[in-house]
């Protein structure tokens, strides 16, 4: 059997599972670490061990009763990792620095390093030396898993938005990722840094952008769980904030609806958990342009997925 142990790091959590030969999680379960991304490298690097140490024995530890040892039997032949940015996603090297995530190996080849702290980790020096490391950007992955596997899969052309500390989106056509401004998708597919109001989307579609107007409502910054609460205890207030910012995100979306044209809208992201309570402005716009509207379920699951789909991609192409 054939596995990939697939990771999605953020500056919080690692969400990582394995993924088999076509693409199915193991064991149906995501599993959730630490990131320890304000740690030394060694803290760092370490950590990466640990997880896929432990993806590899949760292969062994699932094994059907009386069958042969699963860890002899499965040779793990990619490993991959989904990052925000910025990132050096060729060549596997993180960039980011002043974010109070991973400044200690900024500039350090992840690969390479990551092999030195996985001692008894292959079967053989043949495994090690075909087993592929695959970098991509988290939002691209989440696009790509949820292209594939998601409910918008059917649909030609599709908007993503993954809204949380920040506002990540991406574009596909035809199961493609668009980028540097093709079939009218924006540089990279990326509008976080694109001008908005005062500032730029980054700064209003996210979790910052809550608190600003949780802060004007009620006094004091809440969080969008707290908000999701009072929703749910009939509180006006709260729902007042979500009406704002839902008109932002519909005013903010407007030019890209305009000039992509998507068939369909993906929406990920922890805050797109409370959809239910901001979304009527922009369900109304996307209504009228015969636009259909998706909440991904699962949008570490889907980037999972993602990184499978990029795996599949990449060997082929290599011969693998």
């Amino acid at each position: 059997m054939d596995a990939y142990l697939m990771l999605d790091v953020g500056g919080t959590n690692i969400k990582a599972g394995v993924l088999d030969e076509k693409g199915a999680l193991y064991g149906g379960q995501i599993d959730s670490f630490d990131a320890k991304a304000r740690g030394t490298k060694e803290d760092i690097f370490q950590n990466f061990a640990r997880v896929l140490c432990f993806l590899r024995e949760k292969i062994s530890a699932g094994a059907p009763s009386g069958e042969k040892n699963m860890r002899e039997s499965v040779r793990i032949k990619g490993i991959g990792m989904a990052f925000p940015g910025p990132f050096d996603y060729e060549r596997g090297v993180s960039l980011m620095r002043g974010l109070n995530k991973y400044d200690s190996i900024y500039g350090v080849c992840i690969s390479q390093e990551i092999k030195k702290y996985l001692a008894g980790f292959w079967l053989s020096e043949e495994e090690e030396q075909a087993c592929r490391f695959l970098f991509l950007h988290d939002v691209e992955a989440f696009a790509l898993g949820e292209c594939y596997f998601g409910g918008a899969k059917g649909s030609r052309r599709i908007m993503f938005l993954c809204m949380g500390t920040g506002a990540g989106s991406a574009f596909a056509e035809n199961k493609r990722i668009l980028k540097g401004g093709e079939g009218q998708a924006p540089p990279m597919g990326w509008i976080f840094n694109t001008p908005f109001k005062e500032s730029i989307i980054d700064d209003y579609l996210s979790v910052r952008g809550l608190e600003t107007i949780s802060h004007k409502v009620f006094g004091q910054a809440k969080s969008g769980l707290e908000l999701f609460k009072l929703c749910g205890e009939n509180n006006q207030e709260a729902f007042a904030v979500y009406e704002e910012f839902g008109g932002w995100l519909r005013e903010a979306m407007l030019p890209f609806l305009e000039s992509f044209r998507p068939d369909a809208f993906v929406l990920g992201g922890q805050l797109s958990k409370s959809f239910c309570y901001f979304g009527k402005a922009f369900e109304k716009e996307c209504r009228e342009r015969k636009i259909k509207i998706y909440l991904s379920k699962d949008t570490s699951g889907r980037a999972l997925e993602g990184l499978y789909v990029k795996m599949q991609e990449a060997l082929e192409e290599f011969g693998n």
